[in-house]
């Protein structure tokens, strides 16, 4: 009887071991992006040709990202969010900030940080066949006080003061014709103050859905090229039906159509299929 109960807290012990043998062991996996016209790596400082139906010259100004709710797709559906790193600089809690500017020709106006990659942890496994996430900031969260807000909400030129929100994607190059042709993501038709709250008439949250993609080999390519495949780049505004040159998220605007269609938006921010001549796996 005294050797039966000496031996309950061993076969205890064991049982407790063999249960957790039996969990999902845990995995650091990196998300790796990279900007590109077509094959040839998007960078400051460089021309780019046959852009748009133009057919334009393009050179990058600033490029940066937002992105949240990042999730790897097992080939049998079952999604696992990833558990992102806190690092204090680049990520914080489901959100990660993208940066691909590094301060250099070009891009003078920017800094020579960049960020080409969101870092989190998930249940192992080695049949991981896609990739999803969302592009923008949660609606509660997309209204802090750009000025105050922590790292990477206090990104510089992200805020959107007209808009009292911030950019999801700044994505701003030179062409033939234009000092600089825009694409600013964001919320749009938003009323408020940071302390009071807002409303927006539209969120202007896309959904991106990847498949064929392993994390140990592939990475999400954002090809510009593709991005600007339905728009005349040289395009100058004409102040009457166009205030600016590309466009910063005004359903009014005559070239957001396109540029939000590469997002699998509708210009009011209603979803609709994602092609995949911006965003695709290589």
């Amino acid at each position: 009887m005294n050797a039966v109960l000496k031996s309950a807290p061993w076969c205890l012990l064991t049982a407790l071991l063999l249960m957790q043998g039996c969990g999902e062991s845990e995995k650091t996996y990196t998300v790796r992006f990279s900007p590109q016209v077509r094959e040839q790596s998007l960078s400051c400082g460089t021309s780019y040709t046959d852009i748009g139906t133009s057919r334009g010259v393009i050179e990058l100004l600033d490029f940066k990202v937002y992105l949240r709710d990042v999730a790897l797709v097992r080939a049998n559906g079952e999604r696992h969010p990833l558990e992102l790193e806190q690092d204090g600089t680049w990520q914080r809690d489901s959100i990660a900030l993208l940066d691909f500017e590094d301060g250099t020709g070009t891009c003078d106006t920017g800094s020579p940080q960049v960020r080409t990659q969101v870092v989190g942890t998930a249940p192992e496994h080695d049949d991981y066949t896609g990739l999803e996430f969302k592009v923008g900031l949660p609606p509660d969260m997309n209204h802090l006080d750009g000025a105050t807000a922590p790292a990477p909400l206090n990104a510089p030129g992200m805020w959107w003061s007209w808009q009292g929100g911030y950019k999801f994607i700044r994505l701003d190059v030179r062409t033939r014709t234009n000092d600089s042709f825009y694409f600013h993501l964001g919320a749009a038709g938003c009323r408020g103050t940071v302390a009071e709250g807002f409303t927006c008439s539209s969120d202007n949250q896309a959904t991106v859905v990847l498949s064929d993609f392993n994390p140990d080999s592939n990475q999400v390519v954002l090809d510009a090229a593709g991005l600007y495949s339905k728009l005349d780049v040289d395009r100058v505004a004409d102040n009457t039906t166009d205030s600016l040159s590309g466009c910063m998220s005004s359903a009014a605007d005559p070239e957001c159509p396109a540029f939000f269609e590469q997002l699998g938006l509708a210009v009011d921010g209603t979803p609709r299929a994602l092609p995949t001549t911006f965003f695709r796996v290589r």
